[in-house]
């Protein structure tokens, strides 16, 4: 035979496909390894069905066949459940990355803030972020900017109880956490944020309109990472004691 497996040319069809189907038998007694090298033919091709008794014989042969050939396609969907998770996480850091990148470029400390509130919403593919602070409302309005909150002493606590990061799905936003946006989203996730010793409690806050984006089965590595680089870099601009 040439390449692949051909039928040999003959004036009688039914002489032909017994010929090819020799063909096939031949071809395949010198490639035993085929369903080896092609596992998804598993899902085609049919089982013999083993000879039965009686009508009340249950031919378990086929059953476990076709359980197989189940199985097959459920670990084939599974890999690729699992590839797309891994191009998934491979775009998100390198969009963190890039977020870090972007922070370092800031020329003051009110660009370095814009650029973590406004810019970064882009980049990270969110639709709002907020950056939180814990305290006396009336004693810090100098600091409630855009895209800067001043919360309740606690809130955060209560927010993230004694985690450092967050992830929650179908989420109702709080006009005091979001702003005007809060009525856009839908999930969010949230990070502690540490400016050193004696500095207030604070929080950044990622927001989504869509209600799958954050969800709390979700790790939050790469969020921890995201704040402490930014807790890092307003220390730097105000002078804050390290820890």
């Amino acid at each position: 035979m040439a390449d692949g497996i051909t039928a040999p040319v003959s004036d009688n069809a039914g002489q032909a496909a017994s010929l090819a189907e020799a063909d096939v038998i031949e071809w395949l007694k010198q490639n035993p390894d085929l369903l080896t090298r092609n596992p998804a033919l598993c899902e085609i091709l049919l089982p013999p069905t083993a000879p039965r008794g009686g009508d009340n014989v249950v031919d378990l042969q086929r059953f476990m066949v076709q359980r197989l050939q189940g199985e097959l396609h459920r670990v084939s969907h599974v890999g690729n459940e699992l590839l797309d998770a891994s191009r998934q996480n491979l775009s998100l850091t390198q969009r963190v990355h890039a977020a870090v990148l972007m922070l370092l470029e800031a020329g003051s400390f009110e660009h370095m803030i814009h650029m973590a509130t406004q810019d970064w919403t882009d980049l990270l593919e969110v639709d709002v972020i907020s950056l939180c602070v814990e305290g006396d409302p009336d004693r810090m309005k100098e600091i409630a900017t855009g895209g800067v909150f001043v919360l309740p002493n606690g809130t955060i606590d209560t927010l993230l109880g004694a985690l450092p990061a967050v992830a929650r799905d179908n989420a109702e936003a709080a006009s005091w956490l979001y702003g005007p946006a809060a009525s856009l989203v839908r999930s969010d996730a949230l990070a502690r944020l540490d400016f050193g010793p004696n500095s207030p409690a604070a929080m950044l806050a990622l927001g989504s309109r869509e209600a799958d984006k954050f969800q709390p089965h979700q790790g939050t590595e790469l969020l921890q990472f995201l704040s402490g680089v930014l807790g890092r870099s307003v220390q730097a601009w105000l002078d804050l004691p390290p820890k």
